[in-house]
């Protein structure tokens, strides 16, 4: 971390030759204008809105029903575990051979089902390709947060849902005021991971789209072009304040939820008093 934040105040491009003259905020000011950076930003801005909300909120949805009594419900929590136990990178290929375009797996499905007649290129439009990323990663971390929640969940006393249920409490205020102030804080926690995470994410988008980033750029989110600039453009001085950015963009997302956390408990504990 010290050498990247070093270098990310040189001009450091292995094409340029062996001289690293000191640039002071050079770097930083070409990241403020470059507009392949702004992209980048925004493309990992819909990623993370999207996997993070949704993704947390989903795991919620999920954990209340496995939390219920039903018939195979340890068979369910079970099979929750397998997209978690599968490695990132075999995540990406199964994806990948699943949405190929030629000889994938769900053209064959639709064709036979008669949806469509020609076959589809999914990774062919970035667009497409960003929301079939945004769907294999929510498919390997969600295993994750549900069991996060739904142990969470477990921690609830019985007696609580009984005493609100004597008081005519319905569905909805009982998740207000009894579930969602008890999860409160794997709850923060969940929404830290998964934004860290989500400004991380390479493994998947790396396996997706061959290395690329494509098509047109459409999956390279800002933590995928650092590593572009680095490695494929050999420009380290630029790519090292693209990483340094990055790890103030995690600094400041995490302080956020724990000062938005913290408020709210905070206000919970004047009510209460």
């Amino acid at each position: 971390m010290g050498y990247a934040f070093y270098m990310s105040f040189q001009q450091w491009n292995d094409k340029l030759g062996m001289d690293h003259p000191f640039t002071g905020l050079s770097n930083y000011t070409d990241l403020i204008s470059d507009p392949q950076f702004h992209g980048a930003m925004a493309r990992t801005a819909y990623f993370s809105v999207i996997t993070v909300l949704g993704g947390v909120a989903l795991a919620v949805a999920i954990a209340l029903l496995l939390n219920r009594e039903f018939k195979g419900r340890t068979i369910a929590r079970v099979l929750l575990l397998v997209p978690w136990a599968v490695p990132p990178v075999v995540n990406g290929i199964m994806w990948k051979l699943i949405f190929d375009g030629t000889s994938g797996i769900l053209n064959g499905l639709l064709k036979s089902m008669g949806l469509i007649k020609d076959n589809v290129q999914w990774l062919a439009d970035p667009s497409t390709a960003m929301n079939i990323l945004i769907f294999a990663e929510m498919w390997k971390l969600l295993p994750f947060l549900c069991l996060l929640m739904l142990a969470a969940l477990q921690g609830i006393t019985e007696n609580l849902h009984k005493a609100a249920s004597i008081d005519g409490a319905g569905a909805w205020n009982k998740f207000w005021r009894i579930i969602l102030p008890n999860i409160r804080g794997p709850l923060m926690f969940a929404l830290i991971v998964q934004s860290m995470w989500s400004l991380k994410v390479f493994d998947t988008i790396y396996v997706l789209t061959g290395g690329s980033g494509g098509p047109a750029e459409g999956t390279t989110t800002i933590n995928f072009l650092a590593y572009l600039t680095n490695f494929s453009n050999l420009d380290r001085g630029y790519g090292s304040a693209m990483a340094v950015t990055i790890m103030v963009l995690v600094l400041l997302v995490t302080a956020f939820w724990i000062l938005l956390f913290g408020r709210l408990n905070r206000s919970k504990g004047d009510i209460n008093d």
